[in-house]
């Protein structure tokens, strides 16, 4: 594997403090682990020979392997006899990305190691590192697993509660003026459901896979891990209906925006009926006047035009009482 592959690697022992290793300390594998201590080596999985460190210098199973350094993985979780395999997302929070565009974090646990792969900067491992250097970090596997999924899961929760307050906004904007115009405001509501459809897609594997975390890992050795993960997995559940409901919630207020504009064509097109039926009878009139054919009456008396003008006039009155007498307009 080349060192480039190697983003952090660290000795973590019960009480939170960390010694960190570098490439050759685990070139050749996982050097000798202090009792009530683990280790924790984190890991580009784009890296050049990532898969072949895993396979022969830690012994992992082709399979296990595959699951962890190959694309197209999904949030999902598998135990083994030496440990167990996860997969989590967490929002893509990189300059010129889309928090949508969800990283893919693979984490590999066994007794005293977690190996940790990812192909772009996320920054719950960065809230890790800060809590080594603090002195503070988890002080366990099982604890950083937890800690990993909590801080992915926060990042969420910022992401929706963003996308919550634009649905706000969209829903204030329809009550105030439902006569704005609406092409912007159904642009931006199709964007909003693009980008929950893509949250949505990764956050219910996710919930599924924790959930199958809590209840069949073999064993827990602190029962308050399992609380804790019971809990989070519940906060999981509560985002992804969170995300149902803003998307119902974006689909009530583009059906809205739709009516309002079906409902201001209704009305252009009932208007511009009345005014045509208005002008009908006196097109039909200049046009019979307007024949090119002898006979035309009063077309040699100076009072001819008056005379039409004040029948034209007459036809257009008759015509508003009798729209009106029928409540057209």
């Amino acid at each position: 594997m080349s060192s480039a592959a190697l983003l952090n690697a660290f000795h973590i022992d019960k009480t939170g403090r960390g010694i960190a290793l570098s490439w050759d300390d685990i070139a050749n594998g996982v050097p000798p682990t202090p009792d009530d201590t683990y280790l924790w080596v984190h890991l580009n999985w784009m890296g050049a020979g990532v898969a072949q460190w895993l396979t022969d210098k830690i012994g992992l199973d082709p399979t296990i392997v595959e699951n962890l350094a190959t694309r197209g993985t999904r949030p999902s979780v598998s135990f083994y006899d030496q440990g167990y395999l996860l997969n989590l997302r967490g929002v893509n929070l990189n300059a010129e990305s889309d928090p949508e565009d969800m990283i893919s974090v693979r984490i590999w646990v066994s007794d005293t190691l977690v190996i940790t792969l990812r192909n772009q900067s996320i920054r719950a491992f960065a809230d890790i590192r800060a809590a080594i250097t603090d002195g503070h970090a988890p002080h366990n596997a099982d604890e950083f697993v937890l800690t990993l999924a909590e801080r992915l899961i926060f990042r969420l929760d910022d992401v929706v509660r963003q996308i919550e307050e634009t649905v706000d906004g969209l829903e204030d904007v329809l009550d105030e003026s439902p006569d704005a115009k609406t092409l912007k405001l159904r642009m931006t509501s199709g964007d909003i459901r693009r980008r929950l459809s893509r949250l949505r897609r990764h956050m219910a594997p996710q919930r599924d896979a924790l959930g199958t975390y809590v209840d069949q890992k073999p064993a827990w050795p602190d029962k308050r891990d399992k609380r804790r993960a019971r809990t989070l997995t519940d906060r999981v559940t509560r985002l992804v209906e969170e995300l149902d409901s803003l998307r119902d919630r974006t689909q009530i207020v583009n059906d809205s925006l739709m009516a309002v504009e079906t409902e201001r064509m209704n009305r252009t097109m009932y208007w511009l009926t009345v005014i045509a039926g208005l002008f009908l009878p006196i097109s039909f009139l200049t046009g019979l006047l307007g024949i090119n054919v002898g006979g035309i009456p009063a077309a040699e008396n100076p009072l001819g035009f008056p005379v039409v003008a004040a029948i034209m006039a007459v036809v257009v009155i008759a015509e508003v009482w009798l729209f009106k007498k029928l409540r057209l307009i």
